[in-house]
């Protein structure tokens, strides 16, 4: 069992394109069928040196266990696969930048706007959806955006996190050289007190029953004392959900990393 000094808060933010809106949800009774692309650990912002990030066999483990209790499941020669599923994981911490305007203030936040959009703030109004938004960021906060949802995320937007992030993509795509999104999940977690190694595989785990399900707000889960989910890396009751063939997943690090050796 993992233990920890700080809770573990984590937001779940799910969003479904209007082709994903028409799919049915995978559960263990219907499930859906896939081939994944790791795209293995990114730093998002910028990076917080000694902080240790899990082994990358550990974390596409995690995944694909997560995955295979919602009712996503490897493709095989008998089930052929109908989504792509893209992951990633890593962190998303605050830059910070020198005021010009106040030299009293040290430091302004210059991604703010992007934590609060990966933590769902769209959704509660902190961030706008339009290119143009200046009409809506001239409103008065209270008239349109602030209750308790949007003020805990706004003040979480302002503190480093760990992140995942899972799309889902049709598989075969209708247009071969487009993409078509199916759905995308965003996985957030406050930082502060926290090693990245055993919190990253924390968080997928809670955020599992909202892969690829919309979410019309984001969905907090504080995983206190009392809720600390069994999530041993390796442990063998994962063939209670995969057989034991090979689970059909590109590691796109391992080629990339292939591919710089070989240029020298």
């Amino acid at each position: 069992m993992l233990g920890w000094h700080h809770d573990v808060q984590v937001i779940t933010n799910t969003d479904l394109t209007p082709a994903g809106a028409l799919l049915r949800p995978a559960s263990p009774e219907n499930p859906v069928y896939y081939v994944a692309i790791s795209a293995g650990y990114h730093d998002l912002g910028k990076a917080i040196a000694g902080d240790k990030m899990p082994a990358s066999e550990d974390m596409i483990h995690t995944v694909v266990t997560v995955l295979a209790k919602q009712g996503y499941l490897p493709a095989d020669h008998r089930h052929p696969p109908t989504q792509c599923i893209i992951f990633t994981w890593g962190s998303l911490y605050c830059i910070n930048a020198p005021d010009p305007w106040n030299p009293i203030r040290m430091d302004v936040q210059l991604n703010r706007g992007t934590m609060m959009a990966f933590l769902g703030g769209t959704k509660l109004g902190l961030v706008s959806n339009h290119a143009d938004a200046w009409l809506e960021n001239t409103l008065l906060p209270g008239l349109t955006r602030f209750n308790a949802s949007a003020v805990a995320i706004a003040d979480l937007s302002g503190d480093d996190l760990y992140a995942i992030v899972l799309s889902g993509y049709a598989c075969p795509s209708p247009q071969p050289h487009k993409p078509q999104l199916l759905w995308r999940t965003r996985v957030g977690c406050p930082a502060r007190g926290l090693a990245m190694a055993d919190t990253l595989p924390t968080m997928m785990t809670i955020a599992g029953p909202y892969i690829g399900r919309d979410t019309k707000a984001p969905v907090w889960v504080n995983a206190s004392d009392k809720f600390k989910p069994d999530i041993r890396i390796g442990n063998p009751k994962v063939e209670e959900y995969l057989d034991s063939s090979d689970v059909p997943i590109f590691d796109a690090t391992t080629v990339t990393a292939n591919a710089r050796r070989n240029k020298h």
